[in-house]
């Protein structure tokens, strides 16, 4: 699922971790179970941060864990064919397709100023991302190919390591990132898998994720 440009290229959210969580009230458990929904903030941590953070390896070379708790556990971010174990309420995010561009890419990712960055990350993913579904244990496909899912950072830095996945000019860099972020809320306990599959930039994808919900579960 290493698909050119994915905020689900799924990569880490380690930098994440260290966010303190903000008091929110959360929907009652199973509430909107087995349905995706939007992601733009929870138990803390924003969809942009989570947008950040995601594409920041792919520029650095940072490992990535496949399974990543932020907020005190509030939420869970893992790897395509991770299986990760959480407890009751705990929010799963579903990395959907996105884009970066920077003044450190290779053509057709390149874009100096944040405006050019933004309107080239955008047109990535508008001309990019053609089919996003997600089916959650085994039940009807749900197409999230929606603007109600999309997120746009603003710039930020990163300094680019030699030989970054991305192929960006190693140095200092601006980026500016694209994406959805999905969410599922309410899982309640037991094993659940979630397929997210399409076709974007290019080719089609397929990834499968298992969640254990237990009681009492740190990780």
């Amino acid at each position: 699922m290493r698909y050119r440009r994915s905020a689900a290229v799924l990569v880490s959210l380690v930098a994440l971790s260290v966010i303190a969580p903000a008091a929110q009230a959360d929907p009652p458990a199973g509430a909107g179970a087995g349905k995706v929904a939007p992601f733009t903030s929870g138990g803390g941590v924003s969809a942009e941060e989570v947008l950040i953070a995601s594409f920041t390896p792919y520029y650095t070379g940072e490992p990535v864990p496949a399974c990543t708790l932020l907020a005190d556990g509030k939420v869970l971010f893992s790897q395509p064919g991770s299986t990760c174990t959480v407890k009751p309420g705990t929010k799963v995010l579903v990395p959907l397709p996105g884009a970066s561009c920077s003044d450190a890419d290779p053509p057709p990712f390149f874009a100096e100023t944040a405006a050019e960055q933004r309107a080239c990350a955008l047109a990535s993913v508008r001309e990019g991302v053609l089919q996003v579904m997600v089916s959650v244990d085994g039940g009807p496909s749900q197409n999230v190919l929606s603007d109600r899912f999309l997120t746009i950072t603003d710039q930020f830095g990163v300094l680019s390591q030699p030989g970054n996945p991305f192929g960006a000019r190693p140095g200092p860099t601006t980026v500016v990132v694209v994406g959805d972020v999905g969410v599922l809320r309410g899982l309640p306990p037991g094993r659940h898998t979630f397929v997210v599959s399409g076709v974007a930039f290019g080719g089609s994808f397929t990834g499968s994720w298992t969640v254990n919900v237990v009681a009492g579960a740190d990780r």
